[in-house]
C-alpha cells in the first residue's frame, strides 16, 4: 500500500514485534508506544538506519524535536537514501535549524536521476489506483482503484477501458499480477483499509480471464486481516500478502488458501517477488526484506550492503534476477535496483532508477516491468500518473 494508506497498520506492526500492547485510543499514549516498539527494535538492531528513520518519525510526531533531530543524526551517519518530508510526518521538526541541516547533508548526498517520461494519465482523477500490473502478451496495463472498487484497463496505446466494474463485487483493489502464460489476472480485493470496512472484514484474491474479462474464481481469505499484495512465481503459483497479520498465503489453482508463512511472522509485509527459479519469495517489509524459502517456508533477513537499506518498500519485483522496489515512506518517493548475490539471498549493490527529483512523484506505489522499461505508478492522488524508467 501506499506511504499515507499504510502507515497505521506500520505502527502496529512495530508494537507487535516489540511485544508491546494494543494502541491507545489515546493519541499521547499511541506515540509514547509506537516509541517504546521502536526502541525495543533497537536493542537487537541498533545499527539498523531504517529503525532509526522511524524513531525520528515518531518523535517529531510526539512533538519532541530534539530526540527526533538526534534520532535522524543516526540515521545520517549509518545509511543512505534517507529524506525526511514534511508531509511525512516531520511537521513539527521543519523550522528547527538542526533539523535543516541533518536534511540537507542526507539531500546532498542522493544521487539526481529524474529522466523518467510520463507514458500515460488516468482520466478519472478520483480513481485512486494502487496496484498496475502488464500483460507482456496481450500488451495491456491493468490500474485497480482503491475508492472506486474497479479496474481499468489501458492499452499499448494509451486508450483506457473498463476491465471489472460492479458486476465483480469488488472492494478496494490493491495489488494486481498477471499471469500471462495462463492469461489470468490476479487482484487483491479488501475491504480493511477503511474503519468501516474493518468492522466486518472481507479479503479475496479474485481471478479474471485476461482476454474476456470473465470472473473465474474468487478465493476467500478468511484469515486474512488485511491482504495487501499479490505476485505470480514461474510455473503459475500464486502468492499473497496480508499486511496487518503478517502472514503470506499461497493461493492454490483449487481449493483454500494455504498459510505459507503464519501470521506475526512479516509483520508490515508489503510488496512481494518470486525468484526466477521460483524457489524463494522476496517480502518487503516496514525495515527491510525477507527472503521465504517456497520449499519449506523458511524465513530470513534479506541482508545489505553497509550504509544502504531496503525499507519501506512499496512494490518489489523481480527482473533478470535483480529486483526492483518502489519506496514512498523513508523519502518522498524513488525506485531502487537490487543487484543481488549467486544464492539470492543478500543484496549486493542498490543503484536509485529514479529519485525524488522528478516533479511528477506525488506518493509513488507500485509498478510493473516490461520490455520497454519499469512503469510506475508515480501519482496516485489526483489525476494518477504512470511514468516509463528506462532500465539498465
Amino acid at each position: 500500500m501506499a506511504a499515507m494508506r499504510s502507515f497505521p497498520f506500520l505502527c502496529a506492526a512495530l508494537l507487535a514485534l516489540a511485544g508491546a500492547g494494543p494502541v491507545a485510543a489515546a493519541p499521547t499514549d499511541a506515540q509514547r508506544q509506537s516509541i517504546a516498539a521502536v526502541q525495543a527494535l533497537l536493542q537487537h538492531r541498533p545499527d539498523d538506519p531504517t529503525l532509526w528513520f522511524f524513531l525520528a518519525r515518531f518523535e517529531a510526531q510526539a512533538g519532541d524535536v530534539h530526540a527526533s533531530v538526534a534520532a535522524l543524526e543516526k540515521v545520517d551517519a549509518l545509511g543512505e537514501g534517507f529524506l525526511p518530508a514534511r508531509e511525512l510526518g516531520f511537521e513539527a521538526d521543519w523550522g528547527d535549524p538542526a533539523f535543516q541541516a541533518v536534511r540537507a547533508r542526507m539531500e546532498a548526498r542522493l544521487p539526481r536521476l529524474d529522466f523518467a517520461p510520463i507514458a500515460f494519465e488516468i482520466d478519472d482523477a478520483h480513481f485512486e489506483p494502487e496496484g498496475i500490473a502488464w500483460d507482456s502478451h496481450g500488451h495491456n496495463f491493468f490500474l485497480g482503484s482503491i475508492a472506486e472498487h474497479r479496474i481499468l484497463r489501458v492499452d499499448a496505446h494509451g486508450a483506457q477501458g473498463e476491465f471489472a466494474g460492479a458486476a465483480a463485487n469488488l472492494d478496494a483493489v490493491l495489488g494486481l499480477a498477471v499471469d500471462a502464460p495462463r492469461r489470468t489476472l490476479y487482484a487483491v480485493s479488501t475491504s480493511a483499509v477503511t474503519p468501516e470496512g474493518r468492522v466486518h472484514r472481507h479479503n479475496a484474491i479474485v481471478a479474471f480471464d485476461v482476454d474476456s474479462a470473465r470472473l473465474l474464481r474468487r478465493i476467500e481469505v478468511p484469515e486474512a486481516l488485511q491482504l495487501n499484495d499479490v505476485a505470480v512465481a514461474r510455473g503459475g503459483r500464486v502468492f499473497a500478502t496480508d499486511s496487518e497479520s503478517g502472514a503470506v498465503f499461497e493461493i492454490p489453482k483449487q481449493g483454500a488458501p494455504r498459510i505459507l508463512v503464519p501470521a506475526g511472522s512479516l509483520r508490515g509485509s508489503n510488496g512481494l517477488a518470486a525468484s526466477a527459479d521460483a524457489k524463494r519469495l522476496y517480502v518487503a517489509q516496514s525495515s527491510g526484506i525477507a527472503v521465504v524459502d517456497l520449499a519449506t517456508g523458511a524465513v530470513s533477513r534479506m541482508t545489505m550492503p553497509a550504509r544502504e537499506a531496503a525499507g519501506a518498500i512499496d512494490g518489489l519485483y523481480q527482473w533478470e534476477g535483480s529486483l526492483i522496489g518502489v519506496q514512498n515512506l523513508t523519502n518522498p518517493g524513488r525506485v531502487i535496483l537490487m543487484t543481488l548475490d549467486h544464492d539470492g539471498t543478500a543484496v549486493t549493490r542498490v543503484q536509485t532508477l529514479l529519485s525524488h527529483h522528478h516533479n511528477m512523484l506525488a506518493e509513488p506505489t507500485t509498478g510493473a516491468v516490461t520490455d520497454h522499461g519499469f512503469f510506475l505508478l508515480a501519482a496516485t492522488r489526483g489525476k494518477p500518473i504512470v511514468l516509463r524508467i528506462p532500465l539498465p
